[in-house]
C-alpha cells in the first residue's frame, strides 16, 4: 500500500533509529550487483547502449588513485572542460592570458599520463566514436559525486579527459576501488586477484529525473520503493498505483526468476507514458547504499504481507531541500556546507566573512577560528 514520508513521524516508524538492525552481506551479493555479472541477463531491458572495458589495467587503477591531475594531451578540447573563450572587446588583455601560458607551458613538461596504459586510453577513444556521449561507472558505482566538477554538472562527458576527472574526483569511485568489500559477515579479505575492476562507459541519453525509483527487496520480496530525486513533484501522487503495479511486474516477470541474490536494491527509470521499465542499475542490500526516503533500520525490519509494498514520495515542496542537496558536501568548504543547514551558523559565517574583508589582508578563518576558541575557553 503506498504510504509517504510524512507518515513516518506519525507511526513512529523512524523513532528507533537507536536500535541497530544485522544486515546479512557476502562477498557473493556484491559481486551479483558488478554492472557485468547483471547486465548479460537484464540488458534487453536497460536505457541504452553499453561498452564495458574490462579489465581495467592496473596502470590505470594507479592513475585513478594518484594525487596527480594531469589529463591526456592530445585535443583537449574537445572536452567539454576546455572551452577556449574567444577575445572580445571586455577581454581583449587580462592577467589570465598570462596565468594561461603559464599553466599550459607547466602542462607540456608534464608526461602524458595515458603511455602507461596506452591501449586501455585507445579503448576509451574508441568508445567516443560509436557514442556521441558517455556517462562512466565503475563496477558498483557512478561518479554523482564529482559532477560539480564538469561544466554542465551532470556526468555526460564528450571526450577520455571527461571521464578521467569526474573518476579521479570522485569518493566514489575510490570506495570501488578500495572498500566495495566492507562490511561483509566474512571478515576474510578479498583478494583483487578473485575480480576483474571493470569500467563502464553507457551512452548517454536525458531521462527525467522525477521518474527514477528505488527498490528494496529483502528476502526475494519487494518490501519498498522509493522516488530517487527527492524534489517535490505533485503529478507522482496520481500515478502512483500504476507506477507500482509495473515496478512489481517488472520485479516478478523479469528480476527475481534471474538475479541471484535474495536481497538487493534496483533502481528504474519509468517515461511518463509508464508502458516500460528501464533497468538502471543494481546495487547490494546494505548500508553502504542510499536509502533516501526510508532508513536502514526500516528496511531490515519491516513487516509487509506479500502484496503490501512501501512506496514513499516527497508530498510537499521543501525548500530546505536545497541546502541539503545530495554530494553538496562536494562542492563547497565543510563549513559554509554546515552552516547553510544552521541558521545561526550561517550568520556567524558571514561575520567572520565580514571581518576577514575588513582585515588588512593578515587575518584568515583559520585565525579567526583560533580566536573564537580562545573566547569559548574563556567563557567557560
Amino acid at each position: 500500500m503506498p504510504d509517504t514520508a510524512a507518515d513516518r513521524s506519525e507511526t513512529g516508524e523512524a523513532s528507533d533509529v537507536a536500535l541497530f538492525a544485522e544486515i546479512p552481506l557476502t562477498k557473493q551479493d556484491i559481486l551479483n550487483c558488478s554492472y557485468s555479472n547483471w547486465y548479460n541477463k537484464f540488458n534487453k531491458h536497460t536505457l541504452s547502449r553499453v561498452e564495458i572495458l574490462k579489465p581495467i589495467p592496473k596502470e590505470f587503477v594507479d592513475y585513478l588513485a594518484s594525487d596527480e591531475f594531469t589529463l591526456p594531451k592530445e585535443a583537449p578540447h574537445e572536452s567539454s572542460l576546455f572551452t577556449k573563450p574567444r577575445c572580445n572587446s571586455d577581454n581583449e588583455y587580462s592577467d589570465w592570458e598570462d596565468d594561461e601560458l603559464v599553466e599550459t607551458s607547466n602542462n607540456s613538461k608534464r608526461p602524458d599520463p595515458t603511455l602507461k596504459f596506452n591501449d586501455f586510453h585507445n579503448d576509451v577513444k574508441r568508445v567516443f566514436t560509436e557514442f556521441k556521449s558517455v556517462a562512466p561507472k565503475l563496477n558498483w558505482s557512478a561518479p554523482q559525486d564529482s559532477t560539480w566538477i564538469m561544466v554542465n554538472k551532470t556526468m555526460q562527458c564528450h571526450s577520455p579527459s571527461d571521464v578521467y576527472l569526474l573518476l579521479k574526483s570522485s569518493d566514489y569511485i575510490n570506495h570501488d576501488l578500495y572498500h566495495a568489500f566492507d562490511g561483509l559477515d566474512d571478515q576474510t579479505p578479498v583478494e583483487p586477484s578473485t575480480f576483474d575492476y571493470e569500467l563502464v562507459l553507457r551512452e548517454w541519453v536525458d531521462v527525467n529525473p522525477s521518474m527514477e525509483f528505488r527498490c528494496f527487496v529483502r528476502d526475494r520480496q519487494l518490501i519498498a520503493i522509493s522516488q530517487r530525486d527527492l524534489n517535490y513533484y505533485d503529478f507522482l501522487e496520481e500515478i502512483q498505483d500504476q507506477v507500482l503495479e509495473k515496478i512489481a511486474m517488472f520485479f516478478d516477470d523479469v528480476l527475481l526468476p534471474k538475479f541471484d541474490s535474495n536481497s538487493f536494491v534496483f533502481d528504474v527509470y519509468i517515461p511518463k507514458t509508464i508502458a516500460k521499465v528501464f533497468l538502471i542499475d543494481i546495487n547490494p542490500f546494505a548500508r553502504k547504499t542510499d536509502s533516501l526516503l526510508f532508513s536502514w533500520h526500516e528496511l531490515a525490519t519491516l513487516k509487509v504481507d506479500d502484496d503490501d509494498v512501501k512506496f514513499r514520495l516527497v508530498t510537499k515542496y521543501n525548500t530546505g531541500q536545497f541546502a541539503s542537496k545530495a554530494h553538496g558536501q562536494n562542492h563547497v568548504p565543510k563549513d559554509v556546507l554546515d552552516a547553510s543547514l544552521d541558521t545561526a551558523g550561517m550568520i556567524e559565517l558571514a561575520q567572520r566573512w565580514a571581518k576577514l574583508l575588513s582585515s588588512d589582508g593578515t587575518t584568515n578563518l583559520q585565525d579567526d577560528d583560533d580566536d573564537d576558541d580562545e573566547d569559548d575557553t574563556d567563557e567557560l
